[in-house]
C-alpha cells in the first residue's frame, strides 16, 4: 500500500513566515499563540499530561498550529506520517493489559544477580540512597534529577514533532527506527515481565526499605497528572504498566536521542547528550525504578536498532526511482525515498 500523493512538507521559514503576507503572519501568530495558552491553561486546570496518548494530540495539535498558514501540509499528509507512530505508542501503554491476557510470570532473579555480580551486595540502588542519605525529605538536587526523569514522556515526540515541522527529511530518518526500538520494547514487557527494584520492596517485600524517589519529589514540585483517554485519571504511583522494567526506555529513548544529533553536532551540544544520558542511567537506578541491568539492555537494544539501520542504508540496493526534484517539482510521499537513521 502506497502513501498518499501529497506534497512532502519543506523546510520551515520559522515560526512566524516573515516573507508571508500580512494576514499570514497575524493567523500564523495567532495558532503559536492559542497552542501555548491552551497548553498552559490545559496543564493548570487538568494537571501535566505524561500519558501517551494524550502527549501525542498534544504534539499534534501543536503541529496543526504550526501549518495554519500552509494548510495543504495538514489533514492527510500529517495523518499518514504520525499514524503508525501514535498508533504504536498508544498500544505500547497497554502492554500491562496484555502480560495479565498472556499470564507471562513475573521475572526477578536475573537482574538482582547481574547487579549483584557487578557491585556487590547490597544492590546498587540501597547502596546509592544510602550514601546520598535518601529520606522523603527531597533535597535540591533532586528536583533537577526528577525533571531529567520526566523528559522522557515527552522527549521522543516533541523531537519528531519539530523535525516534521522544520526538517522533514530528518523526521523520517528519526521515525523508523524509533517505531523499530518501541516495538522491542513492548515486544519484551509482554514476553518478559520484570519487578523494578521498588516492586520488590513494597509488593513483595524481598529488599530493603526503598524510597520511589520520582513520587517523592512529585508530590513537593505540586504538580498533578491530566487523564489519559485510554486509562482514565492516573492513580496513585501508577504510571502505566508497573512490571515495564526490563528494557529500560527511559534508558533506551535517551541514548537514541544522543545518537541521532551525535554526528554533526558541536562538542559542547555532545557533552550535554553525554550528560544527558548518564544523567538519565544514574536517576533510573537511584530512584528504584530500574536495576543497571535495565540500563544496560535499553542501551542494547538502542545500539542494536541504529546499527542495523546503518547497515541497512549501506548495502541496500540502490531505489529504482531515486527522490531528485523534477522540473522544478518537490516528490510526493508516493515518491519520496526513506531515508534511516544515521
Amino acid at each position: 500500500m502506497s502513501a498518499p500523493s501529497a506534497r512532502v512538507p519543506q523546510p520551515s521559514r520559522g515560526l512566524i513566515p516573515r516573507d508571508g503576507t500580512p494576514l499570514e503572519r497575524r493567523v500564523a501568530i495567532f495558532g503559536v499563540g492559542a497552542f501555548v495558552v491552551g497548553s498552559a491553561v490545559w496543564i493548570g486546570f487538568k494537571g501535566l499530561f505524561i500519558q501517551t496518548d494524550t502527549v501525542v494530540l498534544w504534539v499534534l495539535a501543536g503541529l496543526f498550529a504550526l501549518t495554519l498558514t500552509d494548510l495543504r501540509r495538514w489533514g492527510l499528509q500529517l495523518f499518514w506520517d504520525w499514524l503508525p507512530l501514535g498508533a504504536l505508542l498508544i498500544f505500547y501503554d497497554q502492554s500491562g493489559q496484555l502480560v495479565k491476557w498472556v499470564h507471562t510470570p513475573l521475572h526477578t532473579a536475573l537482574q538482582v544477580h547481574f547487579d549483584e555480580f557487578l557491585f556487590g551486595k547490597p544492590l546498587l540502588t540501597v547502596y546509592l540512597q544510602h550514601l546520598f542519605h535518601q529520606t522523603k525529605a527531597v533535597r535540591w538536587w533532586e528536583f533537577p534529577m526528577w525533571g531529567i526523569y520526566m523528559t522522557h514522556f515527552f522527549m521522543a515526540l516533541v523531537v519528531a514533532g519539530l523535525l516534521w515541522r522544520f526538517n522533514y527529511q530528518r523526521f523520517r530518518q528519526f521515525r523508523a527506527p524509533l517505531i523499530v526500538l518501541s516495538t522491542l520494547g513492548f515486544a519484551t514487557y509482554v514476553l518478559y515481565p520484570a519487578a523494578p527494584p521498588w516492586y520488590l520492596d513494597q509488593r513483595l517485600h524481598e529488599l530493603p526499605m526503598i524510597y520511589r524517589t520520582v513520587f517523592e519529589t512529585w508530590s513537593k514540585v505540586g504538580l498533578h497528572t491530566a487523564g489519559s483517554i485510554a486509562d482514565g485519571i492516573i492513580e496513585g504511583n501508577s504510571l502505566g504498566n508497573q512490571t515495564a522494567a526490563v528494557p529500560s526506555m527511559h534508558a533506551a529513548i535517551s541514548l537514541f536521542v544522543a545518537s541521532f544529533f551525535w554526528r554533526g553536532a558541536r562538542w559542547w551540544l555532545r557533552v550535554v547528550l553525554v550528560v544527558y544520558v548518564l544523567a538519565m542511567a544514574f536517576m533510573l537506578v537511584y530512584s528504584g525504578e530500574h536495576y543497571f541491568f535495565d540500563v544496560v539492555v535499553g542501551w542494547a537494544y538502542t545500539v542494536i536498532v541504529v546499527s542495523g539501520f546503518a547497515l541497512w542504508r549501506r548495502y541496500r540496493p540502490p531505489p529504482s526511482a531515486p527522490a531528485t526534484a523534477r522540473d522544478g517539482q518537490e516528490p510526493t510521499v508516493g515518491e519520496a525515498r526513506v531515508p534511516v537513521a544515521s
